[in-house]
């Protein structure tokens, strides 16, 4: 049966709590644009500052979120995201007091523990809220927060830091994730997912030990070809989007772009990832083939980045409005990575270890996040930004082309329409 997009929306519990990841993003899309802008535009630091920064604030995702993980599995989940919540706001207002780059990395990365924290309690509590026919509209409902803020939150926070001061910015930022804390009040959590775990395999995964329980995320991830074949594609994705990811500011202003257009352009990403997730979530093909999607959307990524080195190499003189077009592309085929990955994610993953699969998921891909910024800003003293970027482009061409011939020779895809009739079917 064909559900619309809004139809998540229609139960009471997810509708406040997407509420909650409204807010929720918005800080975080905040959060990374003001301090971007601060390092960069205000403190006047150079590509190895901002690779610093992107590897502290992806860290905790490494070394805390797959050992935290356990704990988001047994614990209320409920009051794990409101403990982060509050904590991220105590955070983002001590911000406002750092002197210096080493004391604001130092508050970037407990802001980051505490999210490492709250994502998986987050992916958890949609399988908990949501009924699992419903599971592909709200996977696409979550990226269309993500990138809805990721366009107003760039465009706030350049507007802010330029109309007034980083701190007003700051204490912006802090108010939304106080707004998310209290929408999160009014949710009402069900202890456990009762719909596929039995008494009996709740009580035995209460009694696993520590090591055990943590264990058994990765144990799944391994054991399931789809699941970890979609892990495996989406870390290669990000070592490919974070080789160039810091280095997008001094791509902005090799193109010619001041502070607010940074913001613009960034901003424009979201929109185009809003656009595709809304047509994406009207069309049924990526469910039958999520991981075939997921590799023509990176496949396609490789010339908009291309273009974007050929630009800032200077071989190219392009009008503003042709990169802003390429920026609403690149989000277009950004949701065509992401809401296929969430779907495999969500439907692979029984309801019980969702905190850990989701946890271990996201530090394989944040390990592979950590390697590249600094490769990059390397590369790019070497051989220049635009260079790396074109290099970035064509490791996606070349990461397709032999995921391409991975999948077909191990038919992976034709087991994806099995796993998702079988999930609905429970």
């Amino acid at each position: 049966m064909k559900h619309t997009l809004i139809a998540p929306l229609k139960q009471k519990e997810y509708r406040l709590f997407y509420t909650v990841q409204l807010f929720s993003d918005l800080g975080n899309w905040l959060d990374f644009t003001i301090l971007t802008v601060l390092i960069t535009y205000n403190w006047g630091l150079d590509e190895s500052a901002m690779a610093s920064f992107i590897i502290v604030y992806g860290l905790p995702w490494v070394i805390i979120g797959p050992f935290a993980s356990v704990f988001v599995d047994r614990w209320p989940r409920k009051k794990v995201l409101a403990m982060t919540l509050i904590l991220r706001i105590a955070v983002v207002l001590a911000y406002i007091s750092a002197p210096n780059l080493v004391v604001l990395l130092l508050f970037v990365f407990c802001k980051g523990v505490f999210a490492s924290i709250f994502d998986p309690a987050r992916q958890a509590s949609i399988r908990t809220l949501v009924p699992k026919q419903l599971l592909p509209e709200a996977v696409t409902l979550s990226q269309i927060s993500h990138q809805t803020m990721k366009i107003i939150g760039p465009a706030l926070g350049g507007a802010l830091v330029a109309v007034s001061h980083v701190s007003i910015a700051f204490i912006v930022e802090a108010l939304c994730f106080s707004l998310a804390a209290i929408c999160l009040i009014f949710v009402s959590f069900p202890n456990k997912d009762t719909s596929s775990v039995s008494f009996d395999d709740k009580k035995e995964q209460d009694q696993l030990s520590y090591f055990q329980a943590l264990r058994e995320g990765f144990q799944h991830i391994t054991q399931n070809p789809i699941l970890s074949t979609a892990i495996i594609a989406a870390s290669i994705s990000l070592f490919i989007i974070f080789l160039y990811d810091g280095l997008i500011v001094f791509v902005s202003q090799l193109i010619g772009f001041h502070e607010g257009l940074f913001g613009l352009f960034v901003s424009l990403v979201g929109v185009g990832s809003v656009i595709g997730s809304l047509i994406l979530g009207q069309l049924q093909f990526w469910k039958q083939k999520p991981l075939l999607t997921m590799l023509y959307s990176f496949f396609g990524s490789g010339f908009i980045i291309a273009l974007m080195g050929i630009g800032a190499s200077q071989l190219l003189q392009l009008p503003i409005y042709v990169w802003f077009v390429s920026a609403f592309i690149a989000g277009i085929l950004t949701c065509g990575e992401n809401i296929p990955y969430g779907y495999i994610l969500q439907v692979e993953t029984p309801a019980e270890k969702m905190g850990r699969v989701s946890s271990a998921a996201q530090s394989m891909q944040t390990m592979m996040m950590l390697l590249a910024p600094s490769l990059g800003a390397l590369l790019a003293k070497k051989i220049g930004v635009g260079n790396v970027l074109l290099l970035a482009g064509c490791l996606c061409f070349l990461t397709s082309i032999v995921m391409f011939g991975f999948l077909r020779a191990k038919k992976l895809e034709m087991q994806a329409p099995r796993s998702s009739h079988h999930e609905k079917g429970m």
